[in-house]
């Protein structure tokens, strides 16, 4: 039997609640057998940028002591490095893909990844994490991006993980002057999901987002903290979350947007949308707006519901099923973000995946 690894203070949110709300932060116990090798993880459309496999991990500035918690532990226990190289000025057209599996043989996954998109560069890259329910999985990563002038850069992770397995994500973007530096999570699977990021507008101009699509089966909890922060003069930025919960799904979500003091006419907006399938379904959001500089515009906003009892009748009267009427209206309010992946195929993928969670959740 493993012993057991216990990881305390993550998702901690930077201006508390209620300490009875056990909103604030988040612990996980990790049993896993973290001396496992992990031996995946197909690499395609890399050919114009450096890789290395082995690396010394760079300092980050300004990291939240959550995510540095995690980011040690990941540096501790990694089965799996890559770093990735941009070079200056080079414009990668299709998004380059990695691709890790949980399965029997390797069952564990702690990967620590590293972009950086120097000056005038352009690519996409894309983290998928799936699992074929063979074995009890376990995965923690690290992603680190840094978008340097005038670069632009996207990160995008896929997770359908099993029932049963453990998914538990970190990343932070740092963006320098006139970059652009955006993550884009979408989270459909796995039975407890923990999962932080932090995007650091550093240079003036810059610009950034974060977006988020989730979904909550039966028996699942999921713990989301993402904070975005304007530290440089005319930086703009956002954070916008779409999900749905089925069953007795269990959901928490921090969102910060953080305007520091010196980032005068920076802009920023966050956002959530979240749709309730059941009546035994959990919501939790703390969205958190502060400001330490006098002339920035910032807006943030909540929204929650079941679905509407008016259009749903409406669809049926249509010909559909009740079940085949939800999950249209579902499908309808994650399309905007499915819609921001580049390319057909992902996009297929991610809808075929959200209508096995809405399926299930309607048996």
């Amino acid at each position: 039997m493993n012993p057991t690894i216990q990881l305390t203070a993550l998702n901690r949110i930077q201006i508390p609640t209620w300490r009875w709300l056990a909103m604030n932060e988040t612990t996980v116990d990790i049993d896993a057998d973290l001396t496992l090798p992990y031996r995946g993880g197909v690499l395609t459309g890399a050919e114009e940028v450096e890789i290395s496999r082995f690396f010394t991990p760079v300092a980050i500035p300004h990291l939240p002591a959550d995510l540095e918690r995690l980011r040690t532990f990941v540096a501790a226990h990694h089965n799996y490095t890559l770093r990735l190289t941009i070079a200056q000025g080079v414009q990668v057209a299709e998004p380059i893909v990695l691709d890790f599996l949980l399965d029997a043989a390797s069952p564990v996954l702690v990967d620590e990844l590293e972009i950086h998109a120097e000056a005038g560069s352009r690519a996409t890259v894309v983290v998928r994490y799936r699992s074929d329910g063979a074995a009890k999985g376990f995965h923690a990563g690290f992603a680190a991006v840094w978008a340097e002038a005038g670069s632009d850069v996207r990160l995008i992770t896929i997770q359908h993980l099993g029932d049963q397995d453990t998914h538990l994500s970190g990343s932070a973007v740092t963006v320098g002057e006139g970059g652009d530096g955006s993550i884009l999570s979408c989270d459909t699977g796995g039975g407890q999901v923990i999962s932080g990021s932090n995007i650091s507008l550093a240079g003036s101009k810059s610009r950034g987002g974060l977006e988020a699509m989730y979904l909550g089966r039966e028996g699942s909890t999921q713990d989301f903290n993402y904070r975005l922060e304007a530290r440089a003069p005319e930086s703009e930025g956002h954070i916008v979350c779409r999900g749905a919960l089925a069953g007795n799904a269990k959901k928490t979500m921090k969102s910060t947007l953080d305007f520091i003091r010196g980032a005068v006419g920076a802009k920023g907006r966050e956002e959530e949308t979240v749709l309730s399938l059941s009546d035994r379904a959990i919501h939790r959001s703390i969205p958190l707006l502060l400001c330490g500089e006098d002339n920035v515009e910032g807006s943030h906003a909540t929204s929650s519901g079941r679905v509407d009892p008016l259009k749903l009748t409406y669809l049926m009267s249509r010909g559909l099923s009740r079940p085949e009427a939800v999950r249209l209206m579902v499908e309808a309010s994650l399309t905007p973000l499915v819609n921001r992946l580049p390319t057909a195929r992902l996009r297929d993928e991610v809808v075929q995946q959200i209508r096995e969670v809405i399926d299930d959740g309607q048996r």
